[in-house]
């Protein structure tokens, strides 16, 4: 039961990012002078908050894997190969106010978030693209909150998140 809370916790997690992504959106649509603020609050911390978005997925994808004991099938694999060094990225990216690691930050999300994309397309279809092997499914659903977040979906948005906020940090020193 403790892994139900915790996975509870990331599927929450994952719904609260969306929400910040979505106003980011709808600011940068219906409020493009920033009369409520609220793009120019975020703007100033926007590296910390891809570093710390990242950091959290992999530590998230950690915990799942080897505290849980869900066994990740290649196409997790793949979006660990994306999101792992990106975290790693990012925070150097904060630690040096070097932007062109923020960019590349943002470059490993952008890839790995097609990926994210298509496994959750696999869970929903069943296995179309004969990636995964029969022993570990790609379709598995670990994790299935809400009836729509799983694992892949978390990954997705941790990867959309990453995108919004390097791009929001491009637009505050420009």
């Amino acid at each position: 039961m403790a892994h139900e809370t915790a996975t509870l916790f990331f599927a929450l997690l994952a719904a609260a990012l969306t929400l910040v992504v979505t106003a980011v959106g709808v600011s940068l649509v219906f409020d493009r002078d920033d009369r409520l603020g609220f793009l120019g609050q975020l703007r100033p911390v926007a590296s910390e908050a891809a570093a710390a978005v990242a950091v959290t997925c992999t530590l998230g994808s950690l915990y799942l894997s080897e505290v849980a004991g869900f066994v990740p099938c290649r196409l997790c694999w793949v979006q660990r190969a994306f999101m792992y060094p990106a975290a790693a990225v990012l925070i150097a990216a904060v630690v040096t106010r070097r932007r062109s690691l923020a960019y590349a930050g943002g470059a490993l999300a952008a890839i790995g978030l097609p990926v994210s994309v298509f496994h959750r397309i696999e869970q929903s279809a069943g296995e179309i693209g004969g990636v995964c092997d029969a022993g570990n499914s790609c379709a598995e659903r670990w994790v299935n909150h809400f009836g729509f977040v799983t694992i892949p979906t978390m990954a997705a948005v941790g990867f959309v998140g990453i995108l919004v906020f390097v791009l929001l940090s491009r637009s505050a020193s420009t």
